[in-house]
């Protein structure tokens, strides 16, 4: 279609000369974003909505000319024109102001739902793309900044989709019958005064505009930081209270806030220096008109109703102009909010999915295979070296190494977080670039280090691993856990509320809720990663014992720190500095007397003790 091409390259256009938005195809495509949103009955609304905009423009240009004629008419010498004709003028003046104030009451409801409608489907596009970005750009952006940013940028789309319709339409049909009916009933001169008066107004707004924009872009990045500082000092308020540093983080908030509020009131000065000037063009444009007809009237060239309709006119297209002018303001000002959404929407999504799906089989234990992984976060900082190996069907394979091996990122490019730049990682001999998204991580679960939980119930938390998991399902795997005594010893039992990130819970609680999830998937996989790290010795050994009673047939990766955790596994592998050394079973490598033996020693009789426990 050619409407969103249109209207990219007016709001375009409306920039130059003082700052245009980044290129013309990112503005284009964020104009082609709502068009996509737009269905059937958001046209109708719309186009219902637009049709009382005309209405009410057209009533609101005529009624000064209603009155123009009424007072002619009242000021006939015969009796008859001054009650018979008045009463139907009467009656034209009162309608076409009644017209236009319930045209715009009827545009309002109608445009209301339409606008609602379409934001809600925005909405939910916009929380589709961030769902769908990698893990590279979650862990790249401040969680509290990408809030704003989506609200800024839907602020801003509504403030060009409201003056699209409401302003821009309205006023040019109220100019242009104006103009009309003073080409009709006037001398040349009044229409050359009001035509000079609509182009004034046009530059004014036009140069007060370049300015209100710079304005709005700083003011937008001000409240995007405020509120960045004031989510992550929410999220981590645990650690503020522990090391006292309130005062630090009022101190922080209060220093943007100042910045925003200096930027606000950049805005301010500038708007009102904008309406100063207004002003001006409109007491210069009234005292020429006003000082013509009245010199009119007096050599007997124009009526008192010509009078009263010249003033009525010049008064009136001061708001159609202005509102035009508050058009080009806002619709800047939109600009600057959606240019950092704009940008969000040209993340990259995760890698794309192969066209020729490969069908694995979805219930038994999968082979892994890593094949000379070569991976970095950054190009200059590699991660991992030419990493080979393999867990079979039904195995548990072991890996352990020092914090920063490269441990966890065999998860994260398991999972497909992450891309390897050299290698191939396999699931039944198929390369996983070939799986989609979707079926690879649904033949996963990870227990995590530091399990994040919802701030909803305790049944919910553990039902999040499958959309419609029946309460059978999850009491089921709440025992496989050894979590079900406890649940059912809490006053709520499974209507639990575990509080933000699950703080109400205890570390091992919170271990066996993961667990519980991670089992109710029934995956392929499963992935321990470093999952007893965080607990005390007695708490380690219980949930150890739960990990490998869930896992058990399974094909399982277990990365731990801990030699104890992993002395059970088929297979251990050992990394140091992104390279596996040593590989073999936990008497295997203790005969070697290499790197593995080393971190037995050094963990010590500890971990003896805790391994025979098993």
């Amino acid at each position: 279609m050619k409407m969103p091409a249109f209207f990219g390259r007016f709001f375009l256009q409306s920039q130059r000369g003082y700052g245009r938005v980044r290129s013309y195809s990112t503005f284009d495509n964020g104009v082609r974003l709502i068009w996509r949103q737009v269905d059937r009955r958001i046209i109708v609304r719309l186009a219902a909505a637009s049709l009382c905009v005309v209405a009410g423009a057209v009533a609101a240009a005529l009624t000064p000319l209603a009155l123009k004629l009424l007072i002619d008419r009242l000021s006939l010498s015969s009796a008859e024109a001054a009650i018979a004709v008045p009463v139907f003028l009467l009656v034209a003046y009162v309608l076409a102001n009644w017209l236009t104030r319930a045209a715009n009451e009827v545009r309002g409801f109608l445009f209301g739902g339409a606008e609602q409608r379409l934001f809600r489907k925005l909405s939910r596009f916009l929380f589709s793309h961030i769902m769908t970005l990698p893990l590279r750009f979650h862990l790249d952006r401040k969680t509290g900044a990408i809030g704003p940013t989506l609200d800024q940028g839907l602020q801003g789309y509504r403030l060009i989709l409201q003056h699209a319709i409401f302003t821009l339409a309205p006023a040019l049909v109220e100019i242009t019958i104006m103009a009309v009916v003073l080409t009709t009933l006037f001398s040349p001169h009044f229409l050359a005064i009001f035509a000079i008066a609509v182009a004034a107004y046009g530059i004014v707004f036009a140069r007060g505009a370049a300015r209100i924009l710079t304005a709005s872009r700083e003011v937008s990045a001000a409240r995007i930081n405020a509120n960045a500082i004031l989510t992550d000092s929410i999220l981590n308020y645990e650690t503020v209270k522990l090391f006292t540093a309130e005062e630090q983080m009022r101190l922080r908030y209060d220093d943007t806030l100042a910045r925003s509020e200096q930027s606000w009131m950049t805005f301010y000065r500038r708007r009102a220096l904008n309406g100063l000037n207004v002003a001006l063009v409109f007491v210069a444009a009234l005292a020429a008109m006003m000082g013509l007809g009245a010199h009119a009237v007096i050599s007997g060239d124009i009526t008192i109703g010509d009078f009263v309709l010249l003033n009525a006119y010049i008064l009136q297209v001061a708001r159609p102009v202005e509102l035009l002018g508050f058009a080009v303001r806002d619709i800047g000002q939109g600009i600057a909010f959606i240019e950092k959404l704009l940008t969000l929407l040209e993340e990259p999504k995760e890698p794309a999915i192969s066209e020729n799906i490969v069908r694995l089989q979805t219930d038994a234990p999968a082979s892994v295979a890593f094949e000379r992984i070569e991976f970095g976060y950054q190009p200059e900082r590699r991660i991992l070296h030419d990493v080979s190996f393999e867990a079979g069907a039904g195995k548990t394979l072991g890996v352990v190494g020092s914090s920063g091996s490269g441990k966890s990122s065999l998860v994260r490019l398991l999972a497909r977080f992450y891309e390897p730049q050299a290698g191939l990682i396999r699931i039944d001999g198929q390369p996983i670039s070939e799986i989609s998204l979707d079926a690879l991580r649904r033949m996963i679960s990870v227990v995590p280090q530091d399990t994040i939980l919802f701030d909803t119930t305790i049944e919910e938390n553990i039902g999040f691993a499958v959309s419609g998991a029946t309460t059978v399902d999850i009491r089921h795997a709440a025992r496989l856990a050894h979590l079900d005594d406890f649940i059912n010893s809490l006053p709520q039992g499974y209507e639990t509320v575990v509080g933000e990130r699950g703080l109400k819970l205890s570390g091992g609680e919170k271990q066996r809720v993961a667990i519980a999830r991670a089992a109710l998937k029934r995956p392929r996989i499963f992935i321990f990663d470093e999952a007893t790290s965080a607990l005390d010795t007695a708490t380690e050994r219980q949930i150890l014992h739960n990990l490998i009673e869930v896992s058990e047939g399974v094909t399982t990766l277990m990365i731990a720190h801990r030699l104890s955790t992993v002395v059970h596994a088929d297979e251990i592998i050992v990394m140091d500095a992104g390279v596996v050394r040593e590989r073999g079973d936990h008497h295997a490598l203790l005969a070697l007397k290499g790197v593995y033996a080393e971190m037995w020693r050094v963990q010590g009789a500890g971990a003896a003790g805790r391994a025979s426990g098993l």
